[in-house]
C-alpha cells in the first residue's frame, strides 16, 4: 500500500550532506579564537544551538560574497548526494545552520536550490561601515533552542499524508528522527547511539547510494 502513498525525504545538511560543519568552517576561517570561546560555552550548556549560530555567524564581519567564497573553497559534500537529487526523490533540506550555507555550498556542485527547498535560518547582510550579519529564525522551535524546528517539519508533511524519511547525524535531528516514519543516520555519528538507546528503527548509511538502494528494495 505504501508505494501508492507520496513520500518525502527531509535531510539535514551539516555532516549529513556536507563533510564538515559549514558554520564551524566559517568560524575557523574568520574567527578561530571566538569559535573556541563559543564552543566552550555551548558545551557548558550556557548557549543553545540557536545562540551558537546567532553569535557565531554574527561575529564574522565579511561580505555575502566572501561568505559564499569561504563555503565553496572549504566545504565539500558527499557527492553521491548529486545522484540522490537526480533520482527524482522528493526532498527538502532541513538545517539548523543557515539557508545560505546550504545554497552557497551546493552551487559549487551545480545544484541551485530555491528557498522553498531549504527549511533553515535566513541571514541579513547589512554592509554599511562594517559587514554586519543578522540571523533570522522563520522556523523557530517553541523553546528557541535549536533555531529550526525539524520535528515540526516532519509532522507538517505527515499531516499532509506523506510517508516521511528523515536523514540526519546529530542533536538538532533527534526530535525529528523520533517522529519520522523511518530514520536514516550517517554512519559513525552521535545519532546512531541516540537511535539505539531510544529504540528508533533506523538504517545506518555510508553514502546516499545506499539510501537509494534501500528505497528500491
Amino acid at each position: 500500500m505504501e508505494n501508492n502513498k507520496k513520500s518525502i525525504f527531509l535531510i539535514d545538511f551539516d555532516i549529513t550532506i556536507s563533510k564538515k560543519d559549514s558554520t564551524d568552517v566559517l568560524l575557523e576561517t574568520h574567527q578561530p579564537e571566538f569559535k573556541k570561546e563559543l564552543r566552550k560555552r555551548y558545551r557548558a550548556g550556557e548557549y543553545s544551538i540557536r545562540e551558537f549560530i546567532k553569535y557565531g555567524l554574527g561575529s564574522l564581519n565579511i561580505t555575502r560574497e566572501q561568505y559564499i567564497k569561504t563555503l565553496q573553497e572549504n566545504v565539500l559534500i558527499d557527492e553521491t548526494f548529486i545522484d540522490f537529487i537526480k533520482s527524482g526523490m522528493e526532498f527538502k533540506i532541513v538545517s539548523a545552520g543557515s539557508r545560505l550555507n546550504v545554497q552557497g555550498t551546493l552551487l559549487k556542485y551545480g545544484i541551485n536550490l530555491p528557498d522553498s527547498e531549504v527549511i533553515s535560518n535566513d541571514l541579513k547582510f547589512n554592509g554599511a561601515d562594517k559587514n554586519e550579519i543578522t540571523v533570522e529564525n522563520p522556523f523557530l522551535d517553541k523553546k528557541g533552542y535549536y533555531g529550526v524546528d525539524k520535528k515540526e517539519a516532519v509532522e507538517n508533511y505527515k499531516k499532509q499524508g506523506y510517508t516521511t524519511y528523515f536523514i540526519g547525524d546529530g542533536p538538532s535531528d533527534y526530535k525529528a528522527l523520533e517522529v519520522a516514519d523511518f530514520a536514516f543516520v550517517r554512519k559513525g555519528t552521535r545519532a546512531v547511539k541516540f537511535c539505539q538507546e531510544n529504540g528508533i528503527e533506523f538504517f545506518e548509511f555510508g553514502d546516499f547510494e545506499e539510501i537509494l538502494e534501500w528505497r528500491k528494495k
